[in-house]
C-alpha cells in the first residue's frame, strides 16, 4: 500500500508539472462521462416517476386492470361485442384470490358546461369504491355513495383541473353543471394528482355514478374497464391467467383468435415504459461510448508525446535502479489518475447538467447508482487500456539512449 501511495503521489506531481497535457487528456473524458451520467440519471428519473404515478393512482402490486378491446390486435375499445359484461365481472369476483372488482364505464370526451363557461373533458361512470381503490382523496365535499348508484342520481365529482376551469371564482360544491345536455349537481372535488409522465392531466375528468352513466349517457349496461384487487399479491400471474380464461370463454374466442380485451399489470406497465426508453438509452450510450473511445485514443497519443519529452527523466530513473516494471507501473498510474480525475469531473458536470435540463424542460431526474458505477468503471477502464501502450513504450526505452 505504501508503494502504491508513493506511486500515486509521484504521478500527481508529474501530472501537475505537465498540467497542460493532463487537461487536454481529461477534456474528452469529461464530455463522455457527463453524457453517460445525464443519460442514466434522466432514465432513472422517468422510471421513478412512473412508479410514483402508479402508486399515486393506487396501481400497486395487489391489483391489475382489465380493459375492453385489444389495440394490438386491431380492436377498438368500447365496441359493442368487445366490452365487459355483468357476467364477466361476476365470475371474476368469485375467483379465490380476488378481493374486489371495481368496474367503470369510460365515455368519450364531452362538453361540460357551468353557466357561460365550458370545457371538453373525459366522463367516467364509476363504482362507489373507485376513489378508495385508487387511494384518491377528496379535497371538497364527498365521493359517490351507494344511494347515488342505486337511485341513478345526477350527481358528479370533478377533477381538480375541471373544477378550476368551470368555477375559477370559488367552490364547485352544490353548483349545477351540464354534461352534454344532461343536468348534474357537483357533490365533490377530487384532490389534485398532477400530470402523468406522458403529459396527460389526471385532474381533467368528471366522475358520475355508474348506473347514471349507463342509463343517461351511454345507453348501455356494459363496462369499459375494471380494477381487480387481489387477496395475495404474490399470485398476480396465476389470477391474470384465470381472468383471461374466463373472458375468452365468455366472449367465445377460438384458439387462434386474439384476446378482445387488455389486462394491464404493474409489471407489464413498467416493462412497457422500460422498453420504450431502452432504445433511446442504448443509442445515447453508444454515442457516449464512442466519445470515450476517442478520448482514450487522445490520452494514448498525448501520453506517447509526454513519454518522448520525458525520456531524460526516465533514463535517470533507470540509471539509479528503477526497473522496466517500475517505469511501466508509474506511467500506468498517471494514465489511470488522469482517467479517474476526468471521470469524477465528468460525473459532477453530468449531475449538474441533468438537473439543469430537468428543471428547464420539466423532465424528471433521479440519481442512478448503476449509472454512477458504470461511468466510473468506464473512465478507469479507458485510463488502463489506453495507458498500456505508452507505458510499454516508456519501459522499453534504453537508459543509455535516454541520457544522451
Amino acid at each position: 500500500m505504501n508503494r502504491l501511495g508513493r506511486m500515486a503521489v509521484q504521478a500527481l506531481r508529474s501530472l501537475w508539472a505537465e498540467r497542460g497535457y493532463a487537461a487536454l487528456m481529461m477534456v474528452g473524458l469529461v464530455i463522455g462521462i457527463s453524457s453517460v451520467t445525464v443519460i442514466y440519471e434522466m432514465g432513472e428519473g422517468v422510471r421513478s416517476q412512473v412508479v410514483g404515478m402508479m402508486s399515486s393512482m393506487g396501481f400497486g402490486a395487489d391489483a391489475f386492470f382489465v380493459a375492453s378491446g385489444n389495440r394490438r390486435a386491431g380492436f377498438r375499445r368500447g365496441g359493442a361485442a368487445r366490452v365487459l359484461t355483468d357476467q364477466d365481472l361476476s365470475q371474476i369476483s368469485r375467483l379465490v384470490n380476488v378481493d374486489l372488482v371495481v368496474p367503470q364505464l369510460s365515455i368519450s370526451r364531452d362538453r361540460v358546461s357551468a353557466g357561460s363557461r365550458h370545457t371538453i373533458t373525459g366522463i367516467s361512470g364509476v363504482d362507489v369504491h373507485y376513489a378508495a381503490s385508487r387511494r384518491w382523496d377528496i379535497a371538497q365535499g364527498r365521493f359517490l355513495v351507494a344511494a347515488d348508484n342505486r337511485d341513478k342520481r345526477r350527481v358528479a365529482v370533478l377533477g381538480a383541473s375541471t373544477a378550476k376551469e368551470l368555477f375559477p371564482e370559488g367552490s364547485a360544491l352544490g353548483r349545477p353543471i351540464r354534461i352534454g345536455t344532461s343536468p348534474f349537481l357537483v357533490v365533490g372535488v377530487l384532490a389534485a394528482k398532477g400530470f402523468s409522465p406522458s403529459g396527460h392531466d389526471r385532474d381533467d375528468r368528471v366522475l358520475v355514478p355508474l348506473s347514471t352513466a349507463q342509463r343517461r349517457l351511454s345507453k348501455e349496461d356494459k363496462y369499459s374497464a375494471a380494477r381487480v384487487n387481489l387477496v395475495d399479491a404474490g399470485q398476480v400471474a396465476e389470477t391474470v391467467e384465470e381472468v383471461r380464461a374466463i373472458l375468452r370463454a365468455n366472449h367465445r374466442l377460438g384458439p387462434e383468435v386474439p384476446d378482445d380485451f387488455t389486462i394491464v399489470t404493474p409489471d407489464s406497465l413498467l416493462q412497457m415504459v422500460t422498453r420504450q426508453s431502452q432504445a433511446m438509452v442504448a443509442m445515447l450510450t453508444f454515442i457516449a461510448a464512442v466519445s470515450l473511445f476517442v478520448s482514450g485514443i487522445v490520452i494514448m497519443n498525448i501520453m506517447l508525446v509526454a513519454v518522448s519529452e520525458r525520456a531524460h527523466e526516465i533514463g535517470v530513473r533507470r540509471a539509479v535502479g528503477a526497473t522496466r516494471r517500475d517505469v511501466m507501473a508509474q506511467i500506468l498510474m498517471e494514465s489511470l489518475l488522469v482517467a479517474v480525475l476526468g471521470g469524477l469531473c465528468g460525473l459532477g458536470l453530468g449531475m449538474l447538467l441533468s438537473r439543469g435540463i430537468g428543471a428547464g424542460l420539466g423532465l424528471p431526474v433521479a440519481f442512478s447508482l448503476p449509472g454512477f458505477g458504470l461511468s466510473f468503471l468506464f473512465s478507469a477502464g479507458v485510463g488502463l487500456v489506453f495507458g498500456v501502450f505508452p507505458a510499454r513504450r516508456a519501459a522499453n526505452l534504453e537508459p543509455v539512449e535516454c541520457l544522451r
